[in-house]
């Protein structure tokens, strides 16, 4: 039980490193078949299937954050099916400093993601920081 929970945290905080400094190291670290889901109805939330949509959505990310989206891992909670990232976000827009939590629940299982929820605390706050 306790290797299985290091397993995936150690698995979680791999996927934040390379999503902070190289998000298409993240590819490797996704089951062929995994799915990404980010809530919101803002451009980018929708479902995602496979490493190749979710690196798009990480590419259409950066984009629409214009380079200015901050992730700040808190905390990881996991057991050996399940894992939960806490975060501070951050991200400037017009020269207002915004901020919100984001928890990230990932399901893994063979030491790979299967599936992933994006949730942010304050969905005006994204929508904000990514209107055109």
């Amino acid at each position: 039980m306790e290797a299985g929970r290091d397993a995936a945290v150690e698995l979680i905080q791999r996927y934040f490193e390379a999503v902070r400094t190289d998000h298409l190291q993240t590819a490797a670290l996704y089951a062929p078949d995994a799915t990404l889901h980010y809530i919101g109805r803002h451009v980018l939330g929708g479902v995602y299937h496979g490493p190749r949509e979710i690196l798009e959505l990480f590419r259409r990310s950066r984009d629409a954050f214009r380079g200015m989206q901050r992730l700040d891992l808190h905390d990881v909670v996991a057991n050996e099916r399940h894992a939960v990232a806490l975060l501070r976000g951050s991200a400037e827009r017009d020269g207002n400093h915004l901020e919100w939590q984001r928890v990230v629940v990932f399901h893994v299982r063979d030491g790979l993601i299967r599936e992933q929820w994006i949730h942010d605390s304050d969905q005006h706050v994204i929508e904000e920081a990514l209107a055109p």
